[in-house]
């Protein structure tokens, strides 16, 4: 099989529909559906359709339930704003939806074992396994417990792959939505379960047209220097 994989995709449809043209056999989506982009419902929509298997991530779930998204302080009053818009787009049943995503999955596709959360296994919604700020044995030692060939996060906007010393591999497909690696093309990943291997790749799409969204819908113009990596 050949299965996509995204995360973070934070309410941006031009990215989202970018990337959904990887041709594959499955998407996984490791969480954060809204907040920060001017299309939270579209993207909804679009990943109820084409995604097989879905976990909550921290905005999700702050939107679904009202409470606050524990974000980074960089990121938390834009968040706070956004989620106000995010929450008067989306009806009752959108939000239930996201309330209900479950906080890990655990799966078998194509004969192999998959285990995925948005965030770590010791807190599914809020801690940040970035690889910029700690290593990468840390990051193995989070999951360590965990009985997969493919373990899958997001949440820190970085995408990363790690050979686990036990077997299989630990990988964070970035944010196809709000990249924050100095890179603002959608990112995401790949999975070939035949060669037992991961390629990650990046994809332009019309950053023009989200910045045009974003101030026709009255959301702060610092979320456009945001998706050009300006700050």
């Amino acid at each position: 099989m050949r299965i996509l994989v995204i995360s973070d995709v934070h309410g941006n449809i031009e990215a989202l529909n970018a990337v959904l043209k990887e041709p594959c056999d499955a998407v996984l989506f490791a969480g954060d559906i809204v907040d920060y982009g001017p299309r939270p419902k579209e993207c909804l929509q679009k990943l109820k359709e084409e995604t097989l298997f879905f976990v909550r991530g921290n905005h999700d779930n702050a939107a679904g339930f009202g409470v606050d998204c524990r974000c980074s302080p960089a990121m938390h009053d834009l968040s706070a704003e956004t989620r106000k818009f995010t929450r008067k787009v989306l009806n009752p049943q959108e939000l239930k939806f996201l309330a209900s995503l479950p906080l890990s999955s655990e799966f078998l596709l194509d004969g192999k074992k998959f285990f995925m959360v948005h965030a770590s296994f010791s807190d599914p919604l809020f801690k940040y396994l970035n690889p910029n700020k700690i290593s990468a044995s840390e990051i193995e030692r989070e999951f360590e417990n965990i009985d997969a060939d493919f373990v899958i996060y997001g949440h820190t906007h970085f995408p990363i792959l790690i050979k686990r010393k036990k077997n299989g591999l630990i990988l964070n497909p970035g944010s196809v939505g709000q990249p924050r690696d100095g890179d603002p093309r959608a990112s995401y990943a790949v999975i070939d379960t035949e060669k037992n291997k991961v390629d990650f790749y990046r994809k332009e799409y019309n950053i023009e047209k989200v910045a045009r969204d974003i101030k026709e819908r009255g959301l702060p113009e610092k979320l456009i220097d945001i998706l050009y990596q300006r700050v």
